[in-house]
């Protein structure tokens, strides 16, 4: 138990670290289920004039023409820029260990030069 306790810890504090892609990550499921609800709600919302109880029924009717145009804008905006720049800052990142060597580690490179 100590043993996996032990590999547990390392994982968790990378994982707690990038705050951003896991954010890309949820905004993009987020707007992929609702790509995906909208045509249920966008049926629904056509028949709802049909089987009016009242004439003023299709007052109520939300504004779907408006909300596919703003859920395309959002998968393109999605798609072309921020998951990749999400990517690549991601993947970016993880090399700054190489610059932060100590000093005593550069030590053998400058002898080998004179």
């Amino acid at each position: 138990m100590a043993v996996g306790v032990s590999a547990l810890v390392p994982l968790v504090s990378v994982y707690l670290l990038a705050y951003f892609p896991k954010l890309v990550v949820v905004l993009g499921i987020t707007v992929a289920v609702l790509s995906i609800l909208m045509l249920p709600a966008d049926v629904a919302n056509r028949q709802a004039c049909k089987s009016a109880a009242y004439n003023g029924a299709c007052a109520l009717i939300l504004p779907m023409k408006t909300l596919w145009l703003v859920v395309y804008i959002l998968d393109a905006v999605l798609v072309f820029l921020v998951i990749p720049f999400a990517m690549f800052y991601y993947e970016g990142g993880q090399d700054k260990s190489v610059f932060f060597l100590p000093y005593f580690l550069y030590l053998p490179r400058l002898d080998s030069l004179i």
